[in-house]
């Protein structure tokens, strides 16, 4: 997501590829969230080892920290930043963006789908193991599978593409550009087992290239 009046203040293109947002013109300009806080991070490095490679992927994050002022603690906080100008480029979730436009007025947020490709994420349910109110508990999983639930997302402010096929899909998303065919083919279950140990390692890397891992730049409240 990308501020257009603050791009056309500086002089700048906005960013095409992930590649692009290593220009050096970008320094300062980018916010990311938190990779030990937000799972919207953690989606991005596992996005860049799959798109990379294990060590190309972790080089890429440890150079685009350079140019990254902010990590919020939620995935969804460099949307809310960017419609204002004190984040001119954002790194989320589309659909966040989509809310700041569509409910908060903010028409001066462009959406990009990066052309080198991307991911995505896909919001599950389930039981705990163990559960105290097991009855209830597969009331609500099939609650939250039926459309009148997953419709109630469009009607918060949520814009996403819904994976439940008799549902109403939301206008927003197809009218911005949201296109699940844009998506890589991302592999969930290499995620599932090493994202935390990617994190660890990505976060290992960026210290010792000597940037500032503190609470002032990747926020935990």
């Amino acid at each position: 997501m990308v501020n257009t009046d603050e791009l056309a203040r500086l002089g700048l293109e906005a960013p095409k590829t992930w590649d692009d947002l290593l220009k050096p013109e970008y320094k300062g300009l980018i916010w990311l969230s938190n990779y030990n806080t937000a799972g919207t991070a953690k989606l991005v490095v596992n996005t860049m080892y799959q798109l990379k490679g294990h060590e190309a992927g972790c080089q890429y994050l440890v150079d685009l920290d350079k140019n990254i002022e902010v990590y919020t603690k939620s995935g969804s906080g460099p949307s809310k930043n960017v419609g204002t100008g004190e984040c001119v480029i954002g790194i989320g979730f589309l659909h966040d963006g989509i809310t700041q436009i569509v409910d908060n007025g903010y028409e001066n947020i462009q959406l990009i789908i990066p052309e080198d490709g991307t991911s995505c994420e896909i919001g599950p349910v389930a039981i705990f193991k163990g559960a105290a109110h097991m009855n209830a508990a597969k009331l609500f999983v099939e609650f939250a599978l039926s459309p009148d639930c997953v419709e109630l997302a469009a009607k918060n402010g949520s814009y996403q593409f819904l994976v439940i096929d008799n549902a109403q899909q939301p206008e927003e998303a197809a009218q911005f550009g949201l296109d699940p065919s844009l998506v890589m083919d991302y592999d969930f279950a290499d995620a599932a087992a090493n994202t935390a140990k990617y994190v660890t390692e990505v976060m290992e890397a960026i210290a010792s290239s000597g940037a500032d891992t503190g609470e002032g730049r990747f926020k935990t409240s």
